[in-house]
């Protein structure tokens, strides 16, 4: 197995912290058994390569629970780019599986061949399963959000393909939204951006004709965490100056800005990134899609992760950054977490000074996240038992509720919530294999194990 950097950081802060004698040795070995089983057989098994659209390239976006083609099939930059790093990210950490590779590079092509756009730079959001534009707006439309995961996805098959094309077009791809999208007053990156690249102004939201019109003229913490994360990633392949720079101002705004002193993070902001207020967003939003400054326990304990690996690109771990991460993951524990069945509520709003929980469903990636959020924390903290404690209940509540021992893969959402959810499909343009695959294979390296 490849050391991957974010082994290097944990041995890193293993080497700054005096663990106690490893306790219940016995219980961390069937973790790891089970945890093998469900990555190796229920997992890249399954996914790989039953997803390799062999006819019109790139990846199949569709699969039912019981994993038949399903519909439509479009094909979304987020989950197109998120297949390319999955599998770059298995070889690196697997290499004898070679095939993990050549899966890496079919969906490179693609990127490269059909999500560009070659007239005005930067990626599409949509196209129809062939890679053409589809015949209405949201096809031709661009988001900061998207690109980011095609810089992360092709630094990571730079990484270990050393495919000088892949690296030219990520470098592309951060020039475009430097050009395009980055703030050059206030800092950030706008989401919401026009074919040419130009972010859509806020006076233009009310008709804009995206499934996104909340966010147009704003920033928001989704599209920030993940430019945050494909820097971290390019810049371990590029150590341009300018990127270092773009990775320290998202890591500044992200540890600062968007984080709550109570210790979650803001949703969205004006340019000056001034918080927007509920009743605006309301305001601009389409009727049936209503979202407010709530709390994401899942995107929290990503983001204390994801801050982590930026502050070791960095070389700025230290005890503010450890403090951040606690404050992130304790309050999802303390707030998000189901004391009856185990596992992070998705949502949360703080009514009169108290959290009260407004979604009480279980995504699949949140509860991936929280896992390997748990595990890292109790590696920084090993005096602190509650990580320890937590990673064996969210294990055993994933392995029972989000786990398809039959199919294989992972449910929507946690099916304590309603058996339904067995049956919705195991694949979609918003369901990949990135979340999990990232949280088990870091989990396994954080137990001391690897994938045989």
């Amino acid at each position: 197995m490849k050391n991957t950097a974010v082994f290097v950081l944990i041995l890193f802060v293993l080497s700054c912290c005096t663990p106690k004698e490893k306790q219940g040795n016995e219980t961390e070995k069937n973790l790891v058994s089970e945890m093998k089983h469900v990555l190796d057989s229920l997992m890249i098994d399954v996914w790989y390569p039953r997803v390799i659209d062999a006819t019109n390239g790139g990846y199949f976006s569709d699969f039912t629970y019981d994993w038949e083609l399903g519909e439509p099939q479009n094909k979304f930059i987020v989950t197109q780019a998120r297949h390319v790093w999955a599998t770059s990210f298995l070889y690196e950490n697997y290499e004898e599986k070679e095939e993990y590779l050549r899966y890496a590079g079919h969906g490179f092509h693609f990127l490269r061949d059909h999500m560009w756009d070659k007239e005005f730079g930067g990626f599409y959001d949509l196209t129809d399963s062939t890679g053409n534009l589809l015949p209405r707006s949201i096809g031709a439309d661009k988001r900061a959000y998207g690109n980011s995961f095609a810089i992360y996805a092709l630094a990571q098959y730079y990484k270990v393909s050393k495919n000088e094309e892949a690296l030219e077009l990520a470098k592309k791809t951060f020039l475009w939204l430097e050009e395009n999208s980055h703030d050059p007053v206030n800092g950030g990156y706008f989401q919401i951006l026009d074919r040419t690249g130009k972010p859509i102004v806020r006076e233009e939201a009310a008709k804009y004709a995206g499934y996104e019109n909340f966010q147009v003229g704003l920033k928001d913490y989704n599209s920030s965490i993940h430019l945050l994360e494909a820097f971290t990633t390019l810049y371990q392949v590029w150590p341009d100056e300018l990127v270092r720079q773009r990775l320290q101002e998202m890591y500044d705004i992200v540890s600062g800005v968007m984080l709550d002193d109570r210790g979650f993070l803001k949703l969205y902001f004006h340019p000056d990134w001034t918080q927007v207020t509920d009743e605006e967003l309301h305001g601009f939003s389409r009727e049936g899609n209503s979202p407010t400054n709530h709390i994401t326990f899942g995107h929290d304990v990503e983001t204390a992760f994801l801050l982590y690996e930026a502050a070791g690109a960095l070389h700025i771990i230290d005890n503010e950054l450890f403090q951040k991460m606690k404050k992130m993951v304790d309050h999802a524990i303390q707030h998000g977490w189901d004391k009856k069945y185990g596992g992070l509520f998705d949502g949360g709003k703080y009514v009169d000074g108290e959290v009260a929980i407004i979604n009480d469903h279980k995504q699949w990636w949140a509860q991936a996240e929280a896992l390997n959020a748990f595990l890292l924390m109790h590696r920084i903290f090993p005096d602190d038992t509650i990580y320890m404690q937590k990673f064996e209940e969210q294990w055993a509540y994933v392995n029972e509720y989000l786990i398809d021992h039959e199919h294989g893969g992972w449910y929507i959402y946690g099916l304590d919530v309603g058996h339904q959810f067995s049956e919705s499909n195991k694949v979609s343009i918003w369901k990949g294999s990135y979340h999990t695959v990232r949280a088990m294979v870091h989990c396994l390296e954080m137990l001391g194990e690897g994938r045989e």
